[in-house]
């Protein structure tokens, strides 16, 4: 129970059903602020491929100021077709899939419920740590946000991810061998993401 309440946290949604949402633009928007928002990229942004298994670890800081934290195993495929995102516990059981693709953003699992939170937040998430720089910063900048991205030139693809509306840091991501990390200052969550095997 501990790992789903987690999950729940995690992801911030909580996956009893089947959940489907039409992302067509201007229909589903992401509010990275309280009065800003962006469009999800279209799946045909990702010019990276991935089809990898990943080990996500992260924060949620409640309102009372108290922290949940949570650890789970996924597969994650991502190209310019379809973005899929499959979770399971640690004795392999899969507990839910999200995928992406065309306009729609569908949730499914047979234990948890994902009305709570609207999956699309999970995706755009995936995608300021995965999709290529220029197309978030053009999609973030026309929402009237500042994204930047430094990288190490000594480092193959490692890079620091800033998002910002005026002088207040909404998120950092940064990306750092085969770490990949999130977080939101402004909502109060964070993910550690181990790309590959643990």
């Amino acid at each position: 129970m501990a790992v789903l309440r987690a999950l729940v946290l995690a992801f911030l949604l909580a996956l009893v059903g089947c959940h489907h949402s039409r992302v067509a633009p201007g229909v589903a928007p992401v509010y990275y602020s309280d009065n800003r928002s962006v469009e999800l990229l279209p799946t045909v942004a990702m010019t990276d491929p991935i089809d990898m298994p990943q080990h996500i670890a992260g924060s949620f800081t409640k309102p009372d100021g108290s922290t949940d934290s949570f650890e789970a195993d996924s597969w994650v495929r991502a190209n310019d077709s379809i973005l899929s995102i499959t979770m399971f516990t640690g004795f392999g059981t899969t507990l839910g899939e999200i995928t992406y693709e065309r306009d729609s953003v569908k949730a499914e699992s047979s234990v948890l419920d994902v009305t709570k939170m609207k999956a699309e937040y999970l995706v755009a998430d995936f995608q300021v740590c995965f999709y290529p720089f220029i197309a978030l910063k053009e999609n973030f900048e026309k929402a009237g946000f500042t994204f930047v991205e430094s990288r190490d030139a000594s480092a193959d693809g490692d890079y620091v991810r800033t998002l910002k509306e005026g002088d207040r840091v909404i998120l950092v991501a940064t990306k750092k061998a085969r770490e990949v990390s999130l977080v939101n200052e402004l909502r109060k969550y964070s993910y550690r993401i181990t790309l590959g095997d643990k």
